[in-house]
């Protein structure tokens, strides 16, 4: 099997060719065993510690990623049998909405 990786050293995209075998001992590399939690959701990365993360990026420098606008006010829906106001409960929101394409961050990033 051959994929493409980018180095982590030189930041350029290499070619490695390895029987099936190996490909997939090295993908399974990177599963956490049953039970296991990943670390990022502690510490620092905490979703509850956003004014530590503030705070990091302040002594760092570094220009925090704008937040999206709120929302609108959306104009009460009425109900086609009743005639009432129906109440939102959950929107569905697009899996690709608010995310930057990985070049872009990069590039971003670089800029700094």
């Amino acid at each position: 099997m051959t994929f493409r990786y980018q180095d982590s050293k030189t930041r350029k995209a290499r070619t490695r060719t390895l029987s099936g075998a190996d490909f997939i001992w090295h993908l399974l590399r990177h599963v956490l065993p049953k039970g296991f939690r990943r670390a990022r959701t502690y510490g620092f990365l905490h979703p509850n510690r956003k004014r530590l993360i503030h705070l990091l990026q302040v002594l760092l420098r570094l220009r925090p990623v704008p937040m999206p606008a709120p929302l609108r006010a959306r104009p009460a829906l009425a109900c086609p049998c009743c005639g009432g106001n129906m109440k939102i409960l959950r929107t569905q929101i697009s899996p690709h909405e608010g995310y930057t394409r990985i070049q872009d961050a990069v590039a971003g990033a670089a800029a700094m």
